[in-house]
């Protein structure tokens, strides 16, 4: 199963002429943590809660500057094709919290979030848990 099935296939994306504020504004709108930045479908950065916390409050930049001068540039991301186990491979490994997913030809498709990956492995343990609680209770 492809990571875009399993997480969101909905990427709240924005441009990076587009302002800080209008970022923020999507970012309340939608409840999310992050946006995508993109530039013709493709990857060019992350804008986080925590750009914004660091650079618009402690930094230079300001809620009328663009998108461009507080995202993270260089964004780790993981191909659609790959599998949860490289999942929390890429999370652990390059201490992330959100993954874009993308298709080979650099598209975004999807993006990972930790906390959906916790639920997930945690939703899958339960039915692993319960599928045995027969087998625990039987007598050998």
């Amino acid at each position: 199963m492809k990571l875009s099935e399993l997480f969101h296939s909905q990427v709240t994306t924005v441009a990076p002429q587009d302002t800080v504020r209008a970022a923020v504004a999507k970012m309340k709108h939608d409840n999310v943590g992050a946006v995508v930045v993109t530039e013709s479908g493709k990857v060019a950065g992350i804008l986080t809660d925590r750009d914004i916390a660091l650079k618009v409050t402690l930094g230079p930049a300001t809620a009328d500057s663009p998108v461009a001068d507080v995202m993270t540039r260089n964004v780790v991301t993981i191909w659609d094709d790959q599998g949860v186990f490289n999942a929390t491979q890429y999370l652990r490994g390059h201490k992330v919290r959100r993954l874009p997913i993308i298709e080979r030809d650099g598209r975004l498709v999807g993006m990972l979030a930790a906390d959906d990956l916790f639920g997930l492995l945690a939703r899958e343990l339960l039915n692993a848990a319960e599928g045995l609680e027969p087998a625990i209770g039987a007598k050998v």
